[in-house]
């Protein structure tokens, strides 16, 4: 027998890894979602499906585990830590939801084991689906979304006769060229712009957050620097909820209709010039503003089709004057994205310890605190079933706030997930954010040319800070 082959952690498991390591709640990996269709489907048989599609997904071959110091991966068996039935009939959606929130806050345990738990869920509606909790070192929600998928493709196969679809790529070779690029010229000359990047400006970044600056405000007096650009962003005992906010398809359109008539090429940035003017407008109008952009790094097809993990987290740095136009802004976000997107495979601890050194910043200061992810991928598995998908609060979190636009349980909608710390963010203030980022885009619609300050001037709900 050939020896085991140890691999170290990827840049997308690191910082997983650390605020595993570094919290008391230890179910911040977790990643729980469902989705349920509107059929009711033969869940043994769906149950054989999860099974085959475990078999076919080196995702479920992923184990972690201690190398003297050091936590390293290896790839084993393909198997879930347990694979179970649950009939909903004649229970209300509230237990069934309530089930799910339980499961996802309770810890997978790390170490030289499977890392997911498999619910076949029958719905009180008679629906039928799957529900899951992953830890974020096997998978990401992009891999996860891929297992549905197959699995349902399985199941269909089986019931209608038809050929097995294609199976998920490996993530053991994406591993391999990681390691590769790390070693290589490439990634020394994409260290490099990185370290320009952050010295563009001359000036640190300056701290901002959906609270606004009031948190900013006190870490000064208490530090005694009164114009100091950070704040303490580390946390160990972090407690989180979930807020969905729909967007409904009649908005959804005309952000399609508005992207094609100016050739914006996504409605990403709107959202994002949406969430940067709210976090500028209770930031004092501060003119520098950064979002972490948490990108998938799917761009190639293998990337695409294969499991494993791939996110990380790109600081988008944004320094407008007010006199800058919401189209101009949104050219300036998409030119600044798609720079940093070409780089974004370099180890984000490396980015961080730049930061400290360039800016001197404190390991547990920081002064992005806002996460942002867009990635509305429909679960569409034909057959003309509405499908129902969902992500769960594990309970925790590593960010401050974490929004993510996701698609939709209407056709042509999108659902907003604001994921945050209450015992530091408000829930009053999740919901000004959201209805202030709505008032941005519309107002940008409506008039493309209407400029920073006039977006800046719309009216805004109390916050607390």
């Amino acid at each position: 027998m050939e020896p085991q082959k140890y691999y170290p952690m990827t840049t997308a498991q690191k910082l997983n890894f650390l605020s595993w390591k570094f919290t008391t709640h230890k179910q911040i990996m977790n990643i729980p979602t469902s989705c349920l269709i509107s059929a009711g489907l033969d869940l043994d048989l769906l149950r054989k499906s999860v099974d085959e599609a475990i078999e076919r997904n080196d995702s479920f071959g992923i184990r972690i585990t201690r190398s003297g110091k050091d936590t390293v991966q290896f790839f084993t068996d393909r198997k879930a830590l347990l694979i179970e039935n649950m009939d909903f009939t004649g229970r209300s959606f509230e237990e069934m939801e309530a089930f799910f929130n339980k499961v996802g806050q309770i810890p997978i345990p790390l170490y030289d084991q499977p890392l997911a738990k498999i619910y076949i869920i029958r719905g009180p509606d008679g629906s039928s689906g799957l529900y899951s909790c992953v830890c974020h070192l096997m998978m990401d929600t992009w891999a996860i979304n891929l297992f549905y998928k197959d699995a349902m493709a399985i199941y269909q196969s089986h019931t209608e006769n038809l050929p097995m679809p294609p199976p998920v790529y490996p993530f053991e070779p994406v591993i391999q060229k990681e390691l590769e690029y790390k070693a290589s010229d490439k990634y020394k000359k994409d260290f490099e712009f990185w370290r320009e990047e952050l010295g563009r400006y001359g000036f640190p970044p300056m701290y901002t957050s959906i609270g606004g600056h009031g948190r900013l405000k006190k870490y000064r007096k208490l530090i005694r620097k009164p114009d100091h650009p950070f704040c303490r962003t580390m946390y160990l005992r972090t407690r989180a909820r979930h807020e969905l906010l729909p967007v409904q398809k009649e908005d959804v359109d005309k952000m399609k209709e508005f992207c094609e008539q100016n050739r914006i090429p996504t409605m990403q940035l709107l959202f994002f010039v949406g969430l940067r003017s709210f976090l500028a407008r209770v930031s004092d109008r501060s003119k520098d503003v950064t979002i972490i952009n948490v990108l998938a790094r799917r761009g190639t097809l293998e990337e695409k089709r294969s499991g494993g993990t791939r996110p990380i987290g790109l600081y988008v740095r944004t320094v407008f004057d007010e006199d800058l136009s919401f189209l101009d802004s949104l050219t300036h976000v998409m030119e600044k994205q798609n720079s940093l997107y070409r780089k974004s495979d370099v180890d984000t601890m490396e980015i961080i310890g730049l930061m400290t050194k360039m800016y001197g910043m404190k390991m547990y200061e920081g002064y992005a605190t806002t996460l942002f992810t867009f990635q509305p991928i429909p679960l569409d598995f034909g057959n003309g079933w509405k499908v129902r998908s969902r992500w769960y609060c594990n309970g925790t979190a590593a960010s401050t706030v974490y929004v993510m636009v996701m698609d939709g349980d209407e056709p042509g909608s999108l659902n907003c997930y604001y994921e945050y710390l209450y015992s530091i963010i408000p829930r009053e203030n999740i919901y000004a954010c959201h209805e202030y980022i709505m008032d941005v885009i519309r107002k940008g619609m409506e008039n493309p040319n209407i400029s920073v300050k006039e977006l800046l001037d719309l009216p805004l709900k109390h916050i607390s800070g």
